[in-house]
């Protein structure tokens, strides 16, 4: 059975206009080009689809005119037009894999490394990808329901920034949201605390992070959920009460931590208490950090891919978006802060949202004016935004000034700040009267984006 054959024969024969605007000219083999050419324009002309009749008297082309007419002459099946849409998709799909796995096993595996050769795996899914609409085709507006499900509404959770903000506002899968700071003003201290309180409250999190290492990111997570400082961390000089502090929290991480922290407490040797903690799994519920200084789309897809039915994480923290490049092969010509290069970056997070249904966090820089930094095109995807201001840090407090909200008012928030160990609020925080500010600390009654 010829799929593309079949498939436009059944689209005219039923007129059905709905799948045709479905399907894309590439899923169709070469030969059927000038095929679509006609059907496409004649719907652009008329806003709807042509007859076999109107093919017998509008067609000028004899060759296109005979194969749209032999079109009629194919048996009736009995399968639906979105149907026949699927297979035929899959086919395509089928075949660019093959095709991409022929040029990769002649041209690659024998000359490059590990690492590129899985990054040449990595683009070429992602490339196939952005060639099919993955989205289903009959979203069933008889049957959609006004609200959420109540199962998913218990999806969602707050930020753990600021406890009234928090009362007020929360936020669910598919959702995309970002802080925006000047840079080192701010923005992967806040994704860390956003990192733990979400792990704190028993969800797990995916944590891509660029600039500094997972053993950085770890610290500066344990220094947050501890209260230790992070300077204190850094150099493990801790007091007592601090070490066991430390210990409680990373044993968490294991299954029987429990048993090996009170055997901690017998001796005290925080490296061999580690040494022991390392035998065992990590528990279901993790803080997953992936350090890549290289990081692409295709790097975060292939991590997605491999974790997100095991972690099943609340949250996925990019960090940041202006340093992700859409591609190994970008045009280094064009630059890796090239504007259009970021908006794609930014557009195809929360594309990842909607796909793995996970709330997405990421930062950008902003400029001196408190704007995003190379382009404010960055934003258009997203669902809500944020803008850190730091004051100053005898103040101890930090301001989000709400750069975005979709669906929802747009509120900001003031928190206490500890500048030692880098841990935002909850506690709301005050500005002074002698700062002109317009931070708004008085969230109105509102749920959800």
């Amino acid at each position: 059975m010829n799929l593309a054959s079949t498939l436009l024969k059944t689209i005219i024969a039923e007129s059905d206009i709905e799948t045709w605007s479905n399907c894309q000219k590439n899923y169709f083999p070469s030969e059927y080009e000038s095929v679509w050419t006609y059907i496409d324009k004649f719907v652009q002309e008329y806003n709807r689809l042509p007859t076999f009749d109107d093919i017998k008297l509008e067609a000028r082309d004899s060759s296109v005119r005979n194969k749209l007419m032999s079109l009629e002459k194919i048996e009736d099946l009995e399968i639906e037009a979105n149907n026949l849409l699927e297979y035929l998709k899959n086919e395509y799909v089928q075949i660019e894999i093959m095709d991409g796995l022929e040029k990769f096993l002649t041209n690659t595996i024998a000359t490059e490394a590990a690492e590129e050769n899985l990054q040449y795996l990595q683009e070429m899914v992602l490339d196939i990808e952005q060639k099919v609409d993955l989205k289903p085709v009959d979203e069933n507006m008889q049957k959609m329901p006004l609200f959420e499900p109540k199962e998913s509404l218990e999806n969602y959770i707050s930020l753990g920034l600021h406890h009234e903000f928090d009362r007020l506002q929360t936020f669910g899968p598919k959702q995309y949201i970002a802080i925006g700071a000047p840079k080192g003003k701010g923005k992967s201290f806040t994704c860390a605390n956003l990192a733990v309180n979400t792990y704190e409250s028993g969800n797990s999190v995916m944590y891509f992070t660029i600039e500094m290492t997972g053993r950085e990111i770890l610290q500066r997570c344990c220094s947050i959920a501890t209260g230790v400082p992070q300077e204190a961390l850094r150099k493990r000089n801790l007091s007592i009460g601090e070490w066991k502090s430390v210990a409680e929290w990373w044993s968490k991480r294991y299954e029987d931590g429990e048993r090996v922290f009170q055997k901690y407490l017998q001796t005290r040797d925080f490296d061999a208490f580690h040494l022991d903690l390392s035998r065992y799994p990590l528990r279901e519920t993790q803080l997953d950090i992936i350090y890549s200084p290289s990081l692409t789309l295709g790097n975060i897809r292939a991590e997605l891919d491999k974790k997100i039915n095991r972690l099943k994480p609340k949250m996925v923290i990019v960090d940041y978006i202006n340093q992700v490049k859409r591609s190994a092969n970008f045009n280094p010509r064009m630059g890796q802060y090239d504007w259009t290069e970021q908006i794609e970056v930014s557009k195809a997070l929360k594309e990842y949202a909607q796909a793995y249904d996970v709330l997405m966090v990421s930062a950008y820089q902003i400029d001196n004016t408190g704007e995003a930094r190379f382009s404010k095109g960055i934003l258009d995807s997203m669902d809500a935004a944020y803008v850190l201001d730091n004051h100053n840090k005898e103040g101890n407090i930090i301001s989000f000034n709400c750069a975005k909200m979709r669906n929802a008012e747009e509120r900001s928030f003031t928190s206490q700040m500890d500048w030692t160990s880098l841990k935002i609020g909850p506690e709301p925080g005050q500005i002074p009267k002698d700062e002109d500010e317009d931070i708004d600390d008085s969230p109105t009654e509102f749920t959800g984006l």
